[in-house]
């Protein structure tokens, strides 16, 4: 199954659109020079096409499952991919200009408060962090379980949770929007019984073109201004005492 999983991380509409969506928010970051770090890289997609848009002096990608590792190898030599556990990083303080975290801290089994804690120790001066997170707390359900997330969050419980790590986000938004009342719908029938669920829904030829076209024109509109609603919830972080040296949307 994973093998599979992260050959859909390269292509395919819904995959492509949330990388791209994630791409936009960074689009205006100013970043000091150093290296980048993707935590949970998986398959190594997104650290690739990160690498290839923000040349840096280097580029690691991140995961504890050699699987995912052997895969990541296999599509690009200019990232170093390392195997480790989120909440022991082989890395010194300070070491990194941008650390992106999308759908991690809010996984099974990873203590949320600490990992940004250790984020917040690994950025260098005016260093920024990108994190991803489900959003809504009472949409849980089948697919979250199965994808291994551990819990969503609301927009000022994670704010708050991002701030007490002694990061300041300079930048939060809703995404995945466009078709989230289709999200929604499936979703909550999902979790009471009456849709049986697939791992695959998402891989399915006209759904994913739809939502890859729906979130390529999110990333679009990300890259300008924000969202006010939305299944995923991004926020832009810096060290809290170099928030200043970071380009800030604040909460527009």
């Amino acid at each position: 199954m994973l093998p599979s999983l992260y050959a859909a991380d390269a292509a395919g509409g819904w995959n492509l659109g949330m990388s791209a969506t994630s791409q936009a928010m960074l689009a205006e970051a100013k970043l000091p020079r150093g290296p980048l770090l993707e935590l949970g890289c998986g398959g190594g997609a997104f650290a690739a096409r990160l690498a290839a848009a923000r040349p840096a002096p280097l580029m690691i990608g991140l995961d504890l499952r050699q699987e995912a590792l052997a895969f990541a190898r296999s599509r690009s030599a200019d990232v170093a991919w390392v195997q480790g556990n989120l909440l022991h990083l082989p890395f010194p303080a300070g070491a990194f200009a941008l650390i992106v975290a999308l759908d991690v801290v809010d996984q099974q089994r990873i203590d949320a408060e600490r990992a940004l804690d250790l984020i917040r120790a690994l950025l260098r001066p005016g260093g920024v962090t990108l994190l991803r997170v489900s959003a809504h707390p009472w949409l849980f359900g089948p697919h979250d379980v199965a994808f291994g997330a551990g819990r969503r969050y609301g927009r000022r419980e994670f704010v708050d949770t991002v701030r007490s790590a002694g990061l300041e986000p300079v930048r939060v938004t809703y995404a995945n929007c466009l078709l989230s009342p289709a999200v929604v719908a499936v979703r909550l029938l999902q979790r009471w019984g009456v849709l049986p669920f697939t791992r695959d829904l998402y891989q399915k030829d006209g759904l994913n073109r739809l939502l890859g076209l729906a979130l390529q024109w999110e990333a679009n509109w990300l890259r300008r201004r924000n969202l006010p609603w939305g299944a995923s919830l991004f926020v832009v972080a810096a060290r809290a005492r170099d928030a200043d040296n970071t380009v800030s949307k604040g909460e527009r």
